[in-house]
């Protein structure tokens, strides 16, 4: 009996050292725009729409002093917009349906203003019979900007960044409706580290221009992956609570041996063993989630949520809510790629 209250003890005051951690997955998911079968022919257009703030195209900064570019291309947007639109246009061609794909990067005569509002429809069917199209993609609006900084302790080599914004929608003329209107946000980042986390002291970082260039390629290529399946990179969150069988458990999750962390899991799932269980439940979710049994998986996060809100664990539900959706969601995917 002393040994039990001594252990309930230990499991009580150690419970605030529990360490989540993320498990890298790749997941087969399915384009994220409802496009019709039927859609053969491509137009993707740029709207040549800037915002009203957005004047920094021939600017850069430089360990955080904006300077002014010097030798630009006068028609530097008109260079980074056609590598995105190409870039789109070559990814959907090899990877999708479509039978034809065209660029109309001149459509529209330069424009600025406060608000981008969609195409009308009577616009875009106009768009559709001049290009002899039945799905219009445009860019509306694209900007990008270039920081580089200087070594620091922290960081010993050189490092620059481009960050990219772009508007993006999918207009069906047939149907007379906007499928799609996506803003994307990315940074590009680089530094004189390789891949595997290795210093490159010689390291060279592609000048400004050159970066502009490599990260609005990339604006198309991400953005062409909505289309049509393909594997991601996704992460999912374990607990390891400071107990043996859990750092066990955890050794055996970076050896992929899900099989015998589920077995030391399930020493901790019953109900007696308090909070801990949510843990151990939540984790035996995830472990039949990478053996592929769904229904397993749901079983476990309901009998996670079930203890977590006898204990009023406001955290842990909020954890486990979320895992639920990630899990409904990929079910979902998983039954969209089977059609």
């Amino acid at each position: 009996m002393k040994q039990f209250i001594l252990w309930t003890l230990l499991l009580l005051s150690t419970a605030a050292c529990t360490v989540y951690k993320d498990y890298p997955i790749e997941i087969y998911k399915p384009g994220e725009i409802a496009y019709s079968p039927e859609a053969k022919n491509v137009a993707i257009v740029y709207r040549n729409f800037k915002y009203s703030s957005d004047s920094l195209l021939h600017y850069y900064k430089d360990d955080f002093r904006l300077k002014k570019a010097q030798k630009d291309p006068e028609n530097l947007d008109s260079i980074l917009v056609s590598r995105c639109m190409n870039e789109l246009a070559k990814n959907l061609k090899e990877k999708s349906n479509f039978e034809e794909i065209r660029i109309f990067p001149e459509l529209f005569k330069p424009h600025t203003g406060d608000k981008l509002p969609a195409l009308n429809m009577e616009m875009v069917e106009e768009l559709a019979t001049r290009t002899n199209t039945d799905l219009v993609i445009s860019l509306e609006t694209y900007s990008s900007f270039y920081s580089e900084y200087s070594s620091t302790a922290e960081m010993p080599t050189k490092s620059n960044e481009v960050i990219t914004a772009a508007v993006w929608a999918v207009y069906n003329p047939v149907e007379k409706r906007l499928i799609e209107r996506k803003t994307m946000i990315d940074t590009i980042f680089w530094n004189g580290y390789d891949a595997e986390g290795n210093y490159r002291r010689n390291a060279k970082l592609p000048p400004r221009i050159t970066a502009l260039k490599i990260a609005s390629q990339m604006v198309g290529e991400n953005y062409s992956k909505r289309f049509f399946a393909s594997w991601q990179n996704v992460n999912r969150m374990y607990s390891v609570p400071p107990l043996p069988d859990f750092a066990a458990a955890d050794e055996l999750v970076q050896k992929g041996d899900w099989d015998q962390a589920i077995m030391l899991w399930k020493r901790y799932a019953d109900d007696s063993n308090g909070k801990m269980a949510i843990n151990a439940r939540y984790n035996l979710a995830l472990g039949y989630e990478m053996k592929d049994d769904f229904v397993t998986a749901e079983k476990w996060l309901n009998a996670a949520q079930q203890i977590a809100t006898d204990y009023r664990s406001k955290d842990d539900l909020i954890m486990i809510i979320k895992y639920r959706q990630l899990l409904a969601k990929r079910k979902k995917d998983i039954v969209r790629l089977n059609q």
